[in-house]
């Protein structure tokens, strides 16, 4: 059965990041308030808890299902690893748990 997908890029944009920020098992305060710059309140709170309810397997094929949704060309991949690469500057450190990630997304996406 396969997944309905209804969120918007931004929405899925904040479930990107919501993952980047949580790869060096800290979520900041400042990583926060950059993911919140993107939605309201109420859908960040709703995209959090759809993360948190979700496995690793599962956070992972949902962003490949949007990414081929929203951002399926080379030049779209681009944009979205500058963004999460600007998220994981937001604390002001790139863990190396970060840039494993990244070199991870660059594959996968």
């Amino acid at each position: 059965m396969e997944k309905e997908l209804n969120w918007n890029s931004n929405e899925f944009i904040t479930f990107l990041l919501l993952h980047a920020s949580h790869a060096d098992l800290e979520f900041t305060d400042d990583e926060k308030e950059v993911i919140m710059e993107r939605v309201s309140p109420d859908v960040f709170e709703e995209i959090y808890a759809s993360y948190e309810e979700m496995g690793e397997f599962e956070v992972l094929q949902t962003i490949l299902d949007y990414k081929g949704l929203y951002y399926p060309t080379i030049d779209r991949k681009k944009e979205l690893l500058e963004l999460v690469m600007k998220q994981f500057e937001a604390d002001g450190v790139v863990s190396r748990l970060e840039k494993s990630l990244i070199l991870f997304l660059e594959k996968l996406l």
